[in-house]
């Protein structure tokens, strides 16, 4: 592990806060990016892989129909972004999944394909999921132009005119895609077939590369558009705005699910994150310079939240006291006072956090975790888990009692026979193979409900264990009672890995999927995130990255808050 100029002053006393207190949904759902997520990793892997990206194929038309190949190359291996862009009616255009025509089809292919594998790529990727993919494609992706912003801009390029700032930042992206699917799914390559790439064997990084190279597209295919439209009076989106414009994204409740099913995986990811908190809270002194950034910082997170904007009122109410908590910091004459004492970022912490809101307290916890990245080396390198489908063995029905009392004290506090908390149901579209969420009361289909009453699991098996022998095996009550190898298998999984349990009823009246839903996509690096429901949000990529051409300067991972100086 690297800890370089920062090594000898660090002596780890602080340790990292309990699943108690960061395994809620309320928390979960304040989470913002950091420097562990994966657009950011991406950024530092391009970088370090001295990674080429060029368009090498455009056969665009004047009004936006054709396909193109964007190659990225890396030391031992070319890939290549497949565009096919398609002629569509604005009925036709949603976001959501069960959509069957797109703006722009996509994949991540493995080298250049050859003209008859483009054919077939071409008469497949505009189907997506109802095509014959093979196993050289890494991603499939699709997305729509932004309808509140694409034409505009487009516009104002072509007759020699920038657009303003306040239109960039109030949507953020010319396009939205509406998924990017990976790892085997219709077809494509199994990422169990990438072990040994050193770029691919890190979680996403597929899906990052492919989001990224369509921004990229995104901003090549506007300048071109406007040039043909505006001949010589036309000019280019200048460089903050294209900086400033990353790729939208609408995600709903398919995603949701994913850290309930992956308990090895989310422990790694919050694990990871609160080690790296703990870390820079451990720091016992900060020189003036390192003050300064973390400052600058919370001076960025302050106009960034200025300019988050949503229709959403609850979360438009939290990013209010956002501001005026971030406000009241920088005011507040005793912050240089503080960055002075030892241990800095937790005094600075601990002062605060009793009068701040839970997305203030997230937001700065990114904050100072920004600055020390040598500190995190070993972390962002071990994002990943290896699942395994089976249970140690050497476990009894004492022993897994006793986990439960421990681990598991959140959900036997909760009253099952209460129907608020028996208020909806997890369950799978038959049409969409997606997971959906139903209404108790009023929907059918619970018999086909999804394992994902946690807290009634944990009660009834209680219930049965007390029941049997004490000696009795895990093995032997899994055997006998084939009902309780799920959650067995959850709980003595949750022994090792305590961050693998949200600690919330998730089949409860109060339970908001989009606290999921956030969760996961902050650690994807996802920025303005915009609730559209308690189900659903859009969000933004890559906003703030560096180009292209930029990747090879030095500090081209610093873009935590992305903000424009000329919108109020």
């Amino acid at each position: 592990m690297k800890f370089q100029s920062n090594q000898n002053n660090l002596d780890y006393n602080h340790s990292i806060r309990p699943p108690s207190i960061v395994m809620k949904l309320d928390r979960l759902g304040s989470f913002h990016q950091t420097r562990l997520s994966f657009t950011r990793r991406l950024i530092d892997d391009l970088k370090y892989q001295k990674s080429k990206i060029e368009i090498h194929q455009w056969d665009i038309d004047n009004s936006g129909i054709g396909s193109a190949i964007i190659k990225t190359t890396f030391k031992n291996e070319i890939l290549s972004l497949i565009i096919f862009c398609h002629s569509i009616n604005a009925e036709e255009r949603t976001d959501r999944v069960i959509a069957e025509k797109w703006d722009m089809t996509f994949s991540l292919f493995r080298g250049i394909p050859n003209k008859n594998e483009l054919n077939k790529l071409s008469k497949n990727l505009k189907i997506q999921e109802s095509g014959r993919h093979n196993s050289k494609q890494l991603t499939l992706s699709r997305a729509n132009k932004s309808q509140r912003i694409f034409k505009k801009v487009l516009n104002d390029l072509s007759i020699g005119k920038q657009p303003s700032d306040k239109l960039i930042n109030d949507v953020g992206y010319l396009v939205r895609t509406t998924a990017v699917y990976g790892n085997g799914k219709f077809g494509i390559e199994d990422f169990s077939k990438t072990n040994g790439h050193i770029f691919l064997d890190k979680p996403f990084q597929a899906e990052m590369l492919t989001v990224y190279l369509i921004r990229y597209f995104s901003i090549e295919l506007i300048n071109f558009l406007a040039k043909k439209k505006g001949g010589k009076k036309s000019v280019t989106l200048s460089k903050h705005l294209a900086k400033h414009l990353g790729v939208g994204n609408a995600t709903g409740l398919g995603m949701a699910p994913f850290l309930i099913n992956h308990q090895e995986l989310i422990h790694q990811w919050i694990y990871n994150r609160e080690t790296a908190l703990s870390r820079v809270f451990s720091i016992k002194q900060l020189d003036k310079k390192t003050q300064n950034r973390i400052i600058n910082y919370i001076h960025q997170a302050f106009k960034y939240s200025l300019q988050w904007k949503v229709d959403d009122q609850l979360q438009s109410n939290k990013i209010d006291a956002l501001n005026l908590d971030l406000k009241k910091i920088l005011q507040n004459k005793k912050l240089t006072k503080l960055l002075n004492l030892d241990y800095p970022l937790k005094n600075l912490f601990d002062f605060y956090k009793n009068d701040i809101n839970l997305e203030t307290q997230e937001i700065l916890n990114s904050v100072f975790i920004e600055p020390f990245p040598e500190l995190f080396e070993d972390l962002m390198n071990n994002m990943g888990a290896v699942e395994k489908k089976s249970v140690l063995i050497g476990y009894n029905v004492s022993d897994i009692l006793e986990i439960i009392k421990d681990n598991y004290k959140w959900a036997l506090e909760i009253d099952t026979t209460k129907s608020d908390e028996n208020y909806c149901f997890w369950y799978t579209s038959q049409t969409k193979l997606e997971p959906r969420l139903g209404i108790t009361k009023k929907d059918v289909g619970i018999e086909k409900q999804l394992p994902f009453d946690i807290a009634h699991q944990i009660k009834q098996t209680v219930d049965i264990l007390q029941k049997l022998p004490s000696n009795m095996t895990a093995a032997e009550v899994m055997i006998n009672q084939p009902k309780l190898r799920n959650i067995i298998k959850r709980i003595i999984t949750n022994k090792s890995m305590p961050y693998s349990e949200i600690q919330n009823n998730l089949i409860g009246k109060d339970m908001k999927p989009i606290d999921i839903l956030r969760c996961k996509l902050s650690f994807f690096g996802a920025s303005k995130f915009d609730p559209k429901s308690d189900l659903w949000t859009r969000i933004t990529l890559f906003q703030g990255a560096p180009l292209p051409n930029e990747l090879w300067k030095i500090k081209v991972n610093d873009w935590l808050f992305p903000n424009l100086k000329n919108v109020k």
